[in-house]
């Protein structure tokens, strides 16, 4: 039987690689052969820099010192400006282990990232069977998550009780500590009211990824198909110009290994990007959450179009996502370039001037 194997999917040897046929294996899948002209043969080599993190090193690891003297590097350089902050959460799903937070509990614009506990707040009513016919409403979910549609946002907001309602259920979970639904979306789209924190974004994501997404009022079966639904809805390609700031735009963006649910969101003077992030390696597959907000409070300061300013967020978002797929891919041994120089040259910097500091 044959069977394609994608581009970049890593694979194990399990014969002598002097052979013109390999007898190989796929981590936690299939066995058979291939013509070793069709396979890039490679020893894992870690980045020498992460080998060790000094323990006195103020970071919760040596990307989040990374990726703290990235931004450090662009506001010196003037490319960006002091008033643009970062806010970002990473967690490695596979260890549960926070990997970034950088101002992860400060309140920021949501935007349209807000859709996504709106999202789930129809998730409880409906298996709660407070929904009557909920399959009435599957077009106005998908268009609210995958086209970012705000009419369709707005009838269920309407259908859940308005925002008061919508906040009074996403509190009952406990879930959440900053996010305030504070309005239905303006016609303009325009909303400023509403506030989330890149950890509340990032909790509401690790939870669906680990079949609990509506807790534990619900049986195991009902928590799957719920995080089943939602991980669908977050997977549908959406419009041409909605493009991520995670995997598209990026150095890795063509690598069809690589699995992203996600949600985004714009509004003047702040850009958002959450998701799950899956990775193929030779340890099987791997993930990570990672929501990324670039703000700027005082948004009225930003002169002209303002979709020129989120161009420019999106862009560093970018690098900051390729230095965490960088991250991922030296932890799990991904043969991998992408963004490896990017995340060695600034975890350089980071680690020189913390020595630097410590020294003095």
């Amino acid at each position: 039987m044959l069977k394609v194997i994608l581009k970049d999917t890593h694979i194990l040897p399990l014969s002598s690689p002097k052979h013109e046929w390999l007898k190989i294996g796929i981590p936690k899948g299939i066995k058979g052969w291939v013509a070793k002209k069709h396979v890039k043969i490679y020893m894992p080599k870690p980045l020498s820099v992460f080998k060790v993190k000094p323990a006195s090193m103020p970071f919760t690891s040596l990307l989040e010192a990374s990726i703290s003297r990235y931004m450090e590097e662009m506001y010196l350089q003037k490319r960006l400006k002091p008033v643009d902050k970062l806010f970002i959460v990473v967690k490695d799903l596979t260890t549960e282990s926070y990997v970034v937070s950088i101002r992860s509990r400060q309140s920021v614009k949501s935007a349209s990232t807000i859709k996504v506990p709106i999202l789930h707040a129809f998730m409880i009513q409906r298996f709660r069977g407070n929904i009557k016919e909920p399959s009435k409403y599957e077009r106005q979910i998908e268009e609210m998550i995958r086209f970012s549609s705000n009419p369709s946002t707005n009838t269920i907001i309407k259908l859940l009780g308005g925002p008061k309602r919508i906040q009074d259920l996403l509190n009952e979970t406990k879930l959440y500590k900053e996010v305030k639904l504070a309005e239905a979306i303006p016609e303009d789209g325009r909303t400023y009211q509403n506030k989330i924190s890149a950890a509340d974004l990032n909790q509401i994501f690790v939870n669906i990824w680990s079949n609990r997404v509506i807790g534990t009022e619900f049986n195991l079966e009902n928590n799957m198909t719920a995080s089943k639904i939602m991980l669908h809805l977050l997977k549908l390609p959406g419009h041409s110009w909605l493009i991520d700031r995670i995997k598209a735009g990026t150095c890795f963006s063509s690598n069809k290994t690589v699995s992203i649910w996600d949600k985004t969101g714009f509004v003047k003077g702040v850009n958002g990007n959450g998701g799950i992030v899956e990775i193929d390696t030779p340890h099987g597959r791997k993930a990570y959450s990672i929501v990324i907000f670039m703000e700027r409070d005082k948004y009225h300061t930003i002169i002209g179009d303002a979709t020129k300013w989120s161009e420019r967020m999106a862009m560093h978002m970018r690098r900051i996502s390729e230095m965490t797929y960088a991250f991922f891919s030296n932890r799990y041994e991904s043969y991998n370039k992408c963004g490896r120089s990017l995340l060695n040259r600034f975890a350089k910097l980071a680690l020189t001037s913390h020595l630097l500091h410590a020294s003095l």
